[in-house]
């Protein structure tokens, strides 16, 4: 009888024991994932601030492109870089409102899995908004230089100083190709897969989380 019960006990301590662990054991993994979402969620709030600080710059280019177009729509060449600028900003802001709405779409309680296709639209996003914010400056910096240099000495290079675009154009040609050619290479090599050179840090740090939850999740 003794006997039972000393058994009885020890089962019942067991059971006890289990039921703890199991406890301490959910609230670990709990913890752990809480943890690794906090970091993902601070990744792309660091993104997030970044796409507001490009609109920023976006609005900035469309006041400015839009006051120089009106100032010299009577002179074709300053009217087309007026143009060229107000365009860059508004492309500039597209993107960047694109990118928030992706942000904040992103629901964490979601599986991990879901979050993280999100998360690899947002990079495709990302990438393929610097090709074509990228792109453009080897050009767009000689409009804005025409404009300025106009605004602020009263010096059309188009007609005092033609060399120079010609120079600088000819210089943001090869510059064009060359860039298109050494991504169009360096993605070959990496075969579509994420390269951190093409990735901002805190979308590196979420993609990094997320990662670290799948791996921790595989059977």
């Amino acid at each position: 009888m003794e006997t039972t019960m000393e058994l009885d006990d020890l089962k019942s301590a067991w059971q006890t024991l289990d039921t703890h662990m199991q406890r301490q054991s959910t609230l670990n993994l709990h913890l752990f994932l809480e943890r690794k979402l906090d970091k993902a969620r601070s990744g792309l709030r660091r993104l997030y601030w970044g796409k507001i600080v490009q609109i920023l710059f976006g609005d900035a280019l469309i006041y400015f492109g839009i006051m120089a177009a009106i100032r010299h729509r009577d002179v074709p060449h300053l009217f087309a870089c007026s143009a060229f600028m107000l365009a860059y900003g508004l492309l500039t802001v597209i993107f960047g409102g694109v990118a928030l709405g992706r942000i904040s779409s992103i629901d964490y309680t979601a599986p991990v899995v879901e979050i993280s296709k999100r998360v690899d639209a947002l990079r495709r996003g990302h990438v393929m908004a610097n090709w074509c914010l990228g792109l453009p400056w080897w050009f767009l910096w000689i409009a804005i230089f025409a404009l300025e240099m106009k605004a602020n000495m009263g010096v059309d290079l188009f007609v005092t100083l033609p060399v120079f675009i010609w120079i600088t154009g000819a210089i943001g040609v090869v510059g064009f190709a060359a860039t298109v050619w050494y991504f169009r290479r360096r993605n070959a090599r990496f075969a579509g897969q994420a390269n951190d050179a093409d990735t901002p840090r805190g979308l590196r740090d979420a993609r990094s989380a997320l990662d670290e939850i799948s791996r921790f999740e595989q059977p």
